[in-house]
Formats: C-alpha cells, structure tokens, sequence
C-alpha cells in the first residue's frame, strides 16, 4: 500500500472511531442516536426538578394574584382550573416554545432550559435529535394550546362566555397530542425512553399523565357547561315565540 493510500486509511479509521465516540458519548436511548453536539448539563436531577418548581410556584403566585381580582368569587374548582390553564400555558410557551426554537441544537445548550430539557430528555431521546414529529408537534402545542390556555384562564377571571369553547378546544388539543406522542414511542417499543423505572415511569409516564387525566376531565366539564348554556337558549327562544 503507497503512503498516500497508507495515510487515507489512517484518516478513514480515526473519523470512524471519532464518530463512534461522538454517538455513544451520551446517555441517551437508543444508544447508537446520534448526537453529536451533546454537551453535559450542569444541574441535577434534584436542581431541574428543584428549579422548574421554583418557576411554576412563581406562576401559582401570579395566578393567585389575578384570581383575587376575578369579576366575580370563583369555585374552588374554577380556582384550580385558572391555575391549571396558566401553569399549562407557561409551560407551552415558555418551555415547549424553546424547544421549538432551539431544537437543531438543544443537546448543547449550556443554559438552564437545555439542562432542564436533556434531564428529560432520558425519558425520550427525540427532544435531542430534532425528530419531526416531536418538533412539529412542539411547535402547535407551544402555540396554539399556549394560547387556548391563556384564552380559557381569562374566560373563568372575566366571567366571559369564551371559557368553554376555549376549556374545551385546550383540553382536546392536550389530549389528542399526548396520546399521539405517548403512542409513537409505544409503537417503536419505548426505544427512546431509559428502560429505568425513574425515567420510564417517574418520568414519561408520569410527568404525562396529568395532560391525559385532567383534560378528559375538564373536556366532560365543558361540554356539560355548553350543553347547559344552549339549553337555556333554547328555553327562552321557546318563551319568546310563545309570547
């Protein structure tokens, strides 16, 4: 072999053994994903939770603030349903809009929401690798679920009749993409997701329950109230006609 061809091969087996190294330098699921701007994050486990606590308590104490000056006294549940649209619109906006924004290079963001993001990230490793339905499907829920949740929280504040179209059109839209996005990775037999019980039941599991459970229920609660309303539109045409 001349020298040329010598120093060809050599080359060829060092960015092979590079790429390996880059690809498996991660702590992600699959193992063999490639990802190779992955930097480490600085926080915890214990400082993300610590720390998107401590942004969602922030959110709670601004709810708390608006519902006290609510047009009219709120339900305990109304109150809990306010602070369920804002804590869910902060997160939509807030949180899924950066991924949306920064997904090409999430992995090696050395900020607090990359650290936030890569935590999870051991749950489903296709935040890391800019997979297309996770960013699309990111990218509406940032958008137009944020958007809705704002909408419904101010419904409930105002006393407005927007509360239920908008409750319900939030809640269908949580629903319908958790479910997909929970049954893709169902369907490619969880290959994303650390097999660890905390990263596959304390973190895709459970940290989504929530956006299957509590839509469903306010879905049923909307469509009793928009029943309820048209019910009573109905009554007083009939008595107008009447009279």
């Amino acid at each position: 072999m001349s020298s040329p061809q010598v120093v060809a091969a050599a080359a060829a087996a060092t960015a092979k053994a590079s790429a390996a190294v880059t690809v498996n330098q991660h702590p992600y699921y699959p193992r063999n994903s490639a990802i190779p701007h992955y930097v480490e994050s600085k926080l915890s486990m214990g400082e993300a939770f610590a720390t998107l606590g401590s942004a969602v308590g922030v959110v709670m104490v601004i709810t708390a603030l608006l519902i006290s000056r609510a047009r009219v006294p709120l339900s305990g549940k109304d109150k809990l349903i306010v602070v369920w649209m804002l804590v869910c619109a902060a997160i939509h906006i807030v949180l899924e809009g950066y991924f949306s924004f920064n997904h090409h290079s999430l992995a090696g963001k050395e900020t607090i929401m990359g650290d936030l993001w890569r935590e999870y990230a051991h749950a489903d490793s296709r935040y890391l690798t800019s997979d297309p339905f996770t960013v699309i499907m990111e990218g509406i829920t940032a958008v137009f679920d944020g958007s809705f949740a704002v909408i419904a929280a101010y419904g409930i504040l105002a006393d407005s009749p927007v509360r239920h179209p908008a409750q319900l059109i939030t809640s269908l839209a949580q629903l319908y993409g958790n479910v997909l996005y929970m049954l893709t990775n169902y369907m490619e037999g969880f290959r994303y997701t650390n097999p660890n019980p905390v990263y596959f039941f304390g973190y895709f599991v459970l940290l989504n329950a929530p956006w299957i459970i509590i839509p469903t229920l306010l879905m049923v609660d909307s469509w009793k109230g928009i029943c309820r309303g048209m019910l009573i539109a109905q009554r007083a045409t009939s008595v107008k006609k009447v009279n």
